[in-house]
């Protein structure tokens, strides 16, 4: 008794919905993720051994160049200005962190007008960026 042979099938697997699926989470995840926008002002900050890393969440930057020239979020902002912008970005709360960002070459006393201004409003959480020692050029 002769038995048949039977014919080959020729399988294959069809990975469009898995493509489909793949783009679709690229998607999802390219339009859901924040980015940190970094900060437009060019200062050289000054250096510190200290390894303390700052959280990024509910604070205030306020920048000084080495010519005097306040900034408040990236914006320019005038000696008289300065009180009146912190207290809206802070909304009163004396509670949330102001980082100071004064470029190594800044006079002095910017850094006090600054730090006396902060001081008024009773801002208790104020930290100033500097660069690691490692890290400057």
């Amino acid at each position: 008794m002769r038995l048949r042979e039977r014919p080959k099938r020729d399988y294959t697997v069809d990975i469009t919905p898995l493509v489909d699926i793949v783009f679709l989470m690229l998607i999802f995840f390219m339009v859901s993720t924040s980015f940190k926008v970094a900060s437009s002002l060019k200062l050289e900050l000054p250096t510190s051994k200290s390894q303390e890393q700052v959280s990024e969440k509910q604070e205030v930057i306020v920048s000084i160049s080495p010519s005097g020239q306040f900034y408040v979020q990236d914006e320019a902002v005038s000696d008289l200005d300065l009180r009146k912008r912190i207290l809206n970005e802070t909304k009163g709360d004396p509670n949330m962190r102001v980082v100071l960002r004064a470029d190594a070459k800044t006079q002095h006393q910017y850094v006090v007008r600054a730090l006396d201004v902060l001081r008024g409003l009773g801002m208790g959480k104020v930290a100033i960026a500097t660069v690691n020692e490692r890290e400057s050029p």
